[in-house]
């Protein structure tokens, strides 16, 4: 199973939606897909589609259910693992609550091709530790100085904290193909001049009217709108990014994603005694 975390920095750029469409592209190309909202306290990955969960993650933390009672269907039979909005101490989670959940997630991803991780934004050490288990991070920019500083802070505490020094970079809300390259190639000049580390160029979404159509309706454009400049947009991701994907050395799906949050490797440790 890959597990590919889209992360940025600064909200409002556009994470979870680009979750959730990329999720549904990957269904509708025969995929199975589960989505872990790992905004845990600011969640939404739910309402992006509609759905009106009866359990979250905090309702399995608190013992109140099982991990299985938790995971909703979603449009084209994804998976998703919805967190609550509004609770703090899911913004905390304990070691042990943690392990919980490694043993708790292996029961419904025996089957699962692709775990996307709607990341929460800003650098907490919640969210950089959760951006490092994955085996794929995918950098959400936009053309905007403060989305750029964002997304190149969240890379060099990767890179510096865990030694990560690969990142699939997307463009979201420019007005053209051109502009999404020029903003690629100013974000990786920059990154490229301190650090030493691969930003791959995956593609953009443009700005699209459709988009916030298919919002305020709480579907996916890529569902509602395919023909639409960033439906189509979606499908041409979806397709790269998972050539992309494949490059990545696998090790350990699910368990690979949790264990790296409550057991760091010796590299890892090695590389905190040093920062």
């Amino acid at each position: 199973m890959k597990v590919i975390a889209v992360t940025g920095g600064k909200g409002g750029i556009g994470k979870t939606t680009i979750s959730v469409n990329l999720a549904i592209s990957f269904a509708k190309a025969g995929k199975k897909v589960l989505i872990f909202d790992a905004d845990l306290g600011l969640a939404n990955v739910d309402i992006h589609l509609g759905l009106k969960p009866t359990k979250t993650i905090h309702d399995y933390v608190a013992g109140k259910c099982d991990i299985n009672e938790v995971c909703m269907d979603g449009p084209h039979g994804i998976k998703i693992i919805p967190s609550a909005s509004g609770m703090q101490d899911l913004a905390d989670l304990t070691p042990e609550q943690s392990i919980n959940l490694i043993h708790s997630f292996s029961a419904i991803t025996e089957n699962i091709d692709i775990m996307l991780i709607d990341l929460a934004s800003g650098i907490s050490k919640q969210v950089i530790d959760f951006t490092h288990a994955a085996q794929n991070i995918l950098v959400v920019v936009c053309n905007d100085p403060s989305s750029l500083l964002d997304s190149y802070a969240v890379i060099k505490i990767l890179n510096q904290r865990y030694a990560r020094n690969r990142f699939g970079i997307i463009v979201n809300k420019v007005k053209s193909l051109q502009e999404g390259h020029s903003v690629f190639l100013r974000f990786n000049d920059t990154v490229s001049r301190f650090m030493n580390i691969t930003t791959e160029y995956l593609g953009f979404i443009p700005a699209d009217d459709y988009v916030a159509i298919a919002a305020r309706e709480n579907t996916a454009v890529c569902d509602r709108f395919p023909s639409s400049p960033a439906g189509s947009a979606f499908k041409d991701l979806q397709s790269g990014l998972n050539n992309w994907a494949e490059a990545t050395p696998i090790s350990g799906g699910i368990q690979f994603f949790f264990e790296k949050l409550v057991n760091p490797s010796a590299t890892d440790t090695e590389t905190l005694c040093k920062v």
